[in-house]
């Protein structure tokens, strides 16, 4: 007797659904705009250590914004997009 793992309809619901999952986690990974990698940037400010999450981000996207407007980085893109390089 032969063992077929999709023979029942809930096997193949189940299959359909974990492939529908990987495509779906795999393209919003691939989507998920990032920096360029020649981009490195520092908040050149001071934070505490036990600062909040949010206050070093903020520090971070400000110096990242001064970078961008100064021409030193490039926007933000899918991920995707350096794949061809």
């Amino acid at each position: 007797m032969t063992s077929r793992p999709l023979a029942t309809p809930r096997r193949r619901i189940a299959a359909l659904l974990t492939v529908a999952a990987a495509v779906f986690a795999f393209g919003s990974w691939a989507l998920w705009p990032v920096y360029d990698s020649s981009c490195v940037v520092y908040s050149g400010a001071y934070t505490p250590m036990n600062a909040p999450k949010a206050e070093v981000d903020a520090a971070a996207q400000r110096r990242y914004d001064k970078a961008l407007a100064d021409g030193a980085c490039g926007p933000k893109r899918a991920r995707f997009h350096n794949w061809t390089r």
